[in-house]
């Protein structure tokens, strides 16, 4: 998959709109929020219920954020991301496809999260340096 700094070289460089939809048709696809959720639990060799046991999740809701039913909060998702041992890149497109906002390392308590993320930390060790740092804890 490549980085949206990746996609916006071939395209700015791109002569055919078309060529470039059609080449790069995997990276510019519309998918919802709940289908890459699911896509990104398929990489897992995990369930949806130990995934939303792992993010600490109400389980009744957490199948409905995996059905598609319902749209968690920007630290629900946050939780899910760590569960499920996302990337900062993964971790941010599914921010993006629920409607809230990315990663940004200018925001003390984004970058704190971007940290343990890149340094394989789990939701409870993230939680810890949040904590330690004097930022609000991820809330699931």
């Amino acid at each position: 998959m490549k980085s949206t700094d990746e996609l916006m070289k071939v395209l700015e460089n791109s002569k055919n709109l078309q060529d470039y939809v059609e080449d790069n048709f995997d990276d510019i696809s519309n998918i919802t929020f709940h289908e890459y959720l699911n896509q990104c639990l398929e990489k897992q060799e995990m369930t949806k219920a130990e995934i939303i046991d792992r993010a600490n999740i109400q389980t009744n809701y957490g199948y409905q954020i995996f059905d598609g039913s319902k749209t968690p909060s920007r630290d629900k998702v946050l939780a899910l991301c760590f569960a499920m041992e996302l990337t900062v890149d993964e971790s941010n497109r599914l921010l993006k496809l629920s409607d809230h906002s990315i990663l940004y390392p200018r925001i003390k308590r984004d970058s704190i999260i971007i940290f343990a993320i890149e340094k394989k930390k789990n939701f409870m060790e993230a939680n810890l340096l949040l904590d330690e740092m004097g930022e609000a804890h991820i809330e699931s």
